[in-house]
Parts: C-alpha cells; structure tokens; sequence
C-alpha cells in the first residue's frame, strides 16, 4: 500500500509521453535534491569537483534513485547515467533486460507479474527507509523513475499508472515541451488524477525561443489549477540554453557539456536573464517547494485526528468512546480491498503535540466490513472511476421527472432483464427483477429505497382494503360499533402496519424506522412509533462442524407453542435446499404456527396490516442472524395465503368479510411482499437475489450498497406492475407516487451501476468463482456456471475448510459463511451476549491494532456485540481472504 516515511521524502517521475526528459530531469532533481541545504533560509553554495560535477551540501538529501525496469544495453541504463551524473546517489535498476524492446514485453516475457514488481519496488523502497533512518543525514529522497507514459504498459497489460496506484508515491510530471506538448501534458495530468495519484510538481524545458509556448502556457494552466510549474533549461552550447545539447562524438567533451547542462537546470541563471517562461532559481525553489510539501502533508496526517474528533459527528458512534487521537483511523487513500491508514507513535518526551513523530507511516489494513458492505469490486476500482468520469463529463446531474437519460435507462433495462427495443440486446449484467418485476424507481440509499417501498405496498393494500370503501348504508350500521367502549368496538381510525422479524433493520429514516421493533437503532428516538407486529425467526448456524436449525423458544406473544429445538443437518446445503424441504414435518409446524400467528393479530388483536417486510436470509445490522430459508418461504406463503384474513372490513366482526376477484399470476395476493435487499442482494451472500434460493419471489424490491460498487450512493425499488398500477388509475396528480429526491437517477450513480452490474455478471459467468463453487459442493469438479444459469446452493468465498473449523473452536459458540460474509459467534462466559457484550470489539481492536508483526496485515471491522464478522469483495484475492482467516484463529487463541 501507499507509503510514507518522515525521513524519507518519496516522489515517482511520470513523463507525459516518451522522450520529454525524464532521465534528465530526474538527475538534476537528484544533484539538487543533495546541493541544496535543508535550512530554507541558507543559499547553496555551488562546489564542484574535479571534473566539475555539483557536489552534495552537508545540509542537502541523502539521494536515493530506483528504475523499475529497464531495457536494452546496461550501459545505456539510466541507473549509470545518474551515477555519472550525481555519483553521491544511490542508484538502482531493479530489473535489466538485454532486449532492446519495450520494457512491459521483456518483463512479460521474463514471467514477471504486476504483483511481483511491486513488491519488488515497496520492498526496495522500505530498505532505502531503512537507510534513511539508520543514517546520520538529517533526511534523505528517492525518486522512482518510471519507463514511457502515464500509461505505458505493464506486464500484465495493465498501465503503469495503475501498476504503481497501490504505493500512491506523491508525483512529479514531467512535461512535454515539443509540438504538441500542451495536449499530451494536460492529458498525461488528467490521467494521473484518475488513477488517484497526487501530482505535486510539473517540470518541463523552457522554451528557449522556439514559439511554440508550451511553457507560458501550461505555467498559466498550473496556476489556474494549484499545480506548481518549473520551466527548466541550461546551456545547450555557446551563450544559447534550452534542451540538452546534442550528443558529441567525444565521451569526454559530451560529459563536459552535460555537466555544464546540469549545473544550469539546477542553479537557474538568475531572474535577470531567465527568459520570461523560465524559472529563473533552476531546481532550488523545486526542490524546496517538494520539501515543505512533504512537511504538510506529514502535519495535515498528524492533525487529522484531533480536527476530525473536534468538528465531525460520526454516525453509530459514542463519542465519549474516541477518547485519543489513536482511537480514529486516518485513512489518506484506499485501493482494492486495503485502507491507507496513518499510524502515528507516541510522541517522545517534550515533543509537541501537533509534530509528527518519527515513527509515524501509512500501513496497510484490510477493510474487513468492506465499508459498510458497499464494496464489491475493491476501493479506487479503474472501471467505476473512470464510468463515473465518463458520466460527469457527458452530463453531470440532470433531472429525471418526465425526462430520461441514457445511464439510468440502460440500468432500467439491465435490473429488469429487457432487452432493448433498438438495438434488440443488451450488455449482460445482473437482473435481480427479472421475470417479475416491470418498474424502477430510483432514490438515493437503502433507507429511503425502503420508505419508497412502504409507501407503494401500504397505499396498494389501502386500495384493497380500506373499510372507507363500505357503502353508505354499511358504514352507518356499523357506526356504534366503533364508539368507544362498545363490546367488540375499536376506534374509527385504525393505524396500518408491517409484519415482519424480529432483529430486522431497513434504515434510519424515521418511517423506515418505524418498520423495525424497537431496538438499539430506533427505541432512543423520541418520535418512533414501532408500526408492526414481528416474530422471532428460526436460525441457521454451523456449530461443532454440524449444520443447525434453532427454533426459538416459547415466548409470550410469539406463536412457537413447543420447547426450543435443534435440529442437525448433514451438510449446510441440506439446509438451503428450500424446495426438498416443503415436505417436511418443520414446514407443517412452521405453517401452523405462523398462520396461527397472523390470525390471532388480525382477527382477535384487531391489527391492520399493509405490508409483510423482510431482509431475506440475513438479519444484517441485527447481528448477522441467518435466518431458516424455509421459514422465511413458508412465510411469505401464509401470509399470500391469507387473503382471507386482510379481506377482513372490520375485525373481529369475521362475518365482514369482502369477497375478492382472482388473482392474476402478476398480482400481489394477501400482503405486497417487501423484500429488502440493500445488504443481502447483488451476489453480497452468492445469488443475484435470495429469491433463487426461497424459490419466491417479491412484489417489492430495494437494492443499494453493491449497486454502485461502492464509489457513490444510489438505491432502486424494483417493483411488480401491479403494485404501479396502485398508483396510475387517474390523471389526478395527487393519485401518484409524490416522493422524489434531487438526485433521483443521477447519470453518473446509473453509469457505475452499469458497469458495476456487468463487470459482476462477467465474473459469474467467465468462471472468476469457480474455485469457490467447488470447494463448496455448489457445482460439480467440472461444473461451471454459465448463462443464464446460477447456481442456487450455498457456497462461500471463505473456505469451507475454515469455517468448519471456526465452529469448533472453544471461543466460538457457532459461525456461519455464505457468499462474502464469514460470521462468528462468540461464546459469552458471563451469558451477556447480543450488543451489551464487549466480546467482538476487544478481539477486533487486536486485529486493528497489533503491531508486533503477529499478522499478515491488521484489519479493521465493526462489532455487533458478540458477533465478529469480516466481509470480502467479489474479486478479493485468495491469499488476501486466507491470510484474514489466519488472522482470526491467532486473534481467537490470544482471547
């Protein structure tokens, strides 16, 4: 990951094309770099040696200079040429191929991977550190020179701006100064943002005279956007400067004119007659200027801290509990599935406060909670930046009511499974609605996605049910039924609820809110109105190596009429296997009770309800509770089953009953079924939907988090066409769906959802899960998934091998592993579990904070109680995910 080192200043040498100077530039910037005193107020004093080469300060840089990959002749390296140059630089090629070819096609060639040559550079470059601080030298500098463009080739095929993205090193450009200079400059800047690289400096020849005025110009563009600009030129023979002069036949006199050239970039010739587009000082105000850069950015880290526990509010946070500096994670960049985090010592003794201390660096930290479950394709991700680019460019924010644009309509069509009407295709992706669903309606994060939801369910069973809709007569001749204190009677206005489980969350908007029992998340709230009836759900969890089924014991108020039991399964696919199981003597038991249930609310307690609202398989923020598949299918079945109970006008009067019309194979039955799907849908547990495995599917569904692959917020509620038409009988305005947002459907959220979507199908589809499949039982050794195919059974892509294990340990009371969420349950010695335990923070902190060296790399997630779990991306690397699951079983033996 992105290094950082208070003693050793980093900076990577881009060229904005090939042939610009780097080598040269770099080599002025190393004789600089060591000429120049530390003390910004001390002149440099030029001495040279015998053969007239700068010599280094004894203020100045330790100099440290690195080629990743070189090509051709070793005594045309470029790694020479500086220790000609500046022979007090320590200068290195890590990796030197004879063939004069391009340097990506003779690493490729030589087997080299991406992987291997970054290593090889963070490897290199914690030496150079390591030398740095061994070293009586005040501070020292290593500039990493990279081969071609922006994005030359790396050996993988990739560029070597995103090669180079996981060390984040701050950059210095070096501009084009030739025809054409200003487009490609400008262009090599723009990509080097995108890739999420920090462009410090820009450096480039002067004019020297030539008219074509890429310094004047791009030293203005610089200014107009905070990029500093020096335009550099030294004597190019007799009184002329400008670029290097030509290379003489003599070795000898062609040192001398290089040497006499360097001495220029560096020194400047003075403002008096520096032309008026070149930095007059040379290479000092650079240098300088890259010096006091390295300075803030290690006080800007130091001080983010204490400034973020001073001005921000964070969500789901005690604030007492952030009681150091220490306490807040200071992330300065994220790539693929690891936080940059800042990581400052303690400081010495008399050292202020607000100085970063010596040890202070950026370490590496797995995001274990993959950011709060919005990861899937791993932060900073090229794709979904540069589709998010792509939108920004194209439209920004448009608006969306009676309007449309091309990103949002694509990812209609796409979520629903349709195929467009022009070109009679479309990309493949994921579509979760297919088959069901026949309207999107966009809004900004799962928690107004579901408030949309509730809305669209509740105003369809209003419509169905509503007791205004009695005649005239009828409502009269009820009328003293309603008055207060009749026998039977019950107040005029009845409120409409939800059904649903108990440990269920669907948001902290108020009316999500109020679709969840009181808890932790919303009892606390003065306004909550709990607006439902929930039932504590069976659950699923693998204990001593055995797939279990736990139904809850007798409760008041709850319809489980039977002792607690546990039942044993002989494989966890077993228990997720919902269509063998309908048959079963559990499924009869489940049925009875829950209409049991549904009756004793409906006809004695006299409830109300418009909606029945689940998240299927997984209560997520409720504790990672894994629910019986099959209670939640036998469920939704009662509840589509007991029409007859809704229809009811005036409960408990049964003898109210409206008749119904059939029900078309399109139409919601009993209740709209809401299906909140903002953590459990997308792949997030293995299936495009949860649906595949219930063998159901919803009325209403929300989707987010996963959808834009983590990079911005955006939610959909997919919904059935009879649950549109709830909201279309009449020109009426106020007969529609009046709920909206500013940003609803905004282009850029719409174009990372479509490449999002894509990229994940392509995954599914080109076999990137295959390994996982098999090691699971969900295919078969030869098996793929393909198509529209999908596999339905459970698998994981943490290692079954591992979860086993898990499930046996002594600490761990049960576990659970589906899709990309790996679980444990930790036993309570005290019996305290759920959110008052302490249990899964303290394990945690150990994995977040241990610095002896014990793990692979520290990880950072969140605790819910006594339930610790860590959440991977789609495309997670496997020894990312073993070395995390290492990690758990040295953090559980040292509890």
């Amino acid at each position: 990951m992105a290094h950082l080192y208070p003693h050793l200043r980093l900076h990577q040498v881009f060229g904005a094309n090939t042939d610009v100077g780097k080598t040269i530039l770099t080599t002025a910037l190393a004789i600089a770099s060591a000429a120049v005193p530390r003390n910004p107020t001390a002149a440099p004093t030029w001495q040279t040696d015998d053969r007239g080469r700068v010599q280094p300060h004894s203020d100045g840089d330790r100099v440290h200079y690195v080629k990743p990959v070189s090509t051709g002749a070793a005594t045309d390296a470029d790694d020479l040429h500086i220790k000609r140059f500046s022979p007090s630089t320590d200068a290195k090629t890590l990796y030197q191929f004879k063939q004069a070819v391009s340097p990506h096609v003779a690493a490729s060639g030589a087997g080299l991977t991406d992987g291997e040559v970054l290593r090889r550079i963070s490897d290199h470059l914690h030496q150079c550190a390591a030398t740095a601080s061994a070293s009586a030298s005040p501070s020292s500098v290593a500039y990493l020179e990279t081969a071609g463009g922006v994005h030359s080739p790396s050996p993988s095929g990739s560029s070597t701006a995103h090669l180079l993205r996981p060390l984040r090193l701050p950059t210095i450009l070096i501009g084009d100064s030739l025809l054409g200079g200003i487009s490609t400059t400008r262009a090599a800047y723009d990509a080097l943002v995108l890739a999420g690289h920090d462009v410090q400096a820009l450096l480039l020849f002067a004019d020297a005279g030539r008219g074509l005025g890429n310094a004047e110009y791009l030293t203005k563009w610089g200014r107009d956007i905070g990029l500093p600009v020096w335009a550099l030129s030294g004597p190019s023979g007799g009184d002329l400067w400008g670029l290097p002069p030509a290379k003489h036949a003599s070795t000898a006199e062609d040192e001398q004119n290089m040497l006499a050239y360097y001495r220029g970039l560096v020194q400047g010739r003075g403002s008096e007659r520096a032309s008026a587009d070149e930095s007059p000082n040379g290479l000092v105000d650079a240098v300088r200027y890259l010096r006091k850069a390295h300075e803030d950015r290690l006080a800007d880290l130091h001080s983010m801290a204490s400034r973020t526990r001073e001005s921000c509010w964070w969500p789901f946070t005690q604030h007492t509990l952030a009681r150091t500096d220490g306490d807040v994670n200071v992330i300065d960049s994220a790539h693929g599935d690891f936080f940059s985090v800042y990581r400052s010592q303690k400081s010495k003794e008399g050292e202020g406060e607000d100085q970063a201390e010596e040890g202070s660096r950026l370490s590496a930290m797995l995001d274990g909670s993959a950011s709060w479950w919005t990861q899937c394709l791993g932060h900073a991700d090229a794709g979904l930046t540069m589709a998010a680019a792509r939108a920004a460019g194209r439209y920004g924010h448009v608006l969306f009511p009676m309007s449309t644009n091309e990103p949002a309509l694509r990812l209609t069509e796409g979520l629903l499974g349709v195929e467009s009407q022009q070109k009679k295709k479309r990309t493949a992706m994921a579509s979760p609605g297919k088959g069901w669903a026949s309207r999107v309606f966009f809004s900004d994060d799962g928690s107004t996605g579901m408030e949309v939801a509730l809305k669209m369910a509740i105003a369809s069973s209003v419509q169905r049910y509503d007791p205004r809709s009695l005649t005239s007569q009828t409502a009269e001749r009820v009328e003293p039924g309603r008055s207060a204190g009749h026998a039977g009677g019950r107040s005029r206005e009845q409120e409409w609820t939800v059904l649903g489980l108990r440990g269920s969350y669907h948001g902290d908007t108020i009316g999500a809110m109020d679709a969840c029992e009181g808890g932790i998340f919303n009892s606390a709230v003065e306004w909550y109105r709990g607006r439902g009836s929930w039932i504590e759900p069976p659950t699923v969890s693998i204990r001593d190596g055995e797939a279990t089924v736990t139904v809850p014991q007798r409760e008041e108020g709850q319809p489980w009429d039977e002792p607690g039991q546990t039942l044993t399964f002989g494989d966890i696919s077993d228990v997720y296997d919902v269509e063998a199981r309908l048959s079963s003597d559990l499924c009869a038991t489940y049925r009875r009770q829950l209409r049991k249930w549904i009756e004793d609310l409906v006809v004695v307690q006299g409830k109300k309800f418009g909606a029945l609202v689940l998240e299927p398989l997984v209560l997520g923020a409720g504790g990672m509770v894994f629910v019986d598949p099959l209670f939640q299918r036998c469920l939704v079945d009662v509840v589509r089953d007991s029409e007859d109970l809704f229809t009811l006008t005036d409960p408990p009067l049964r003898s109210a009953r409206t008749p119904q019309p059939p029900r078309g194979e399109d139409d919601w039955r009993g209740l709209p079924v809401i299906f909140d799907e903002v953590f459990t849908g997308l792949y997030r547990l293995g299936f495009t939907t949860p649906a595949s495995i219930l063998g159901i599917r919803p009325d209403v569904s929300v989707l987010a988090k996963i959808l834009t692959g983590g990079m911005v917020p955006m939610s959909v509620t997919l919904a059935r066409s009879s649950i549109f038409d709830t909201f279309s009988q009449s020109d009426k305005k106020v007969d529609a769906l009046l709920h909206g947002h500013s940003y609803t459907a905004h282009p850029i959220g719409c174009e990372v959802a479509n490449d999002t979507l894509s990229r994940i199908e392509r995954m599914r589809t080109g076999g990137a899960w295959s390994e996982e499949w098999q090691d699971w039982g969900a295919v078969s050794s030869s098996g793929s998934s393909t198509g529209e195919d999908e596999v339905n059974r459970p698998w994981s892509f943490w290692s079954k091998e591992a979860t086993l294990a898990f499930s046996r340990h002594p600490k761990v009371e049960s576990c659970m592993a589906l899709g990309t969420v790996l679980v444990l349950y930790l036993r309570e010695g005290n019996g305290r579990g759920g959110y008052s335990s302490t249990a899964g923070a303290d394990m945690l902190k150990d994995l977040r904070d241990t610095q002896d060296g014990s793990f692979e790399f520290n990880i950072h997630a969140r605790p819910l109680g006594n339930v610790v779990y860590l959440m991977s991306s789609l495309n997670t690397p496997v020894h990312v995910r073993r070395g995390a699951e290492r990690a758990l079983e040295k953090a559980l033996s040292r509890m």
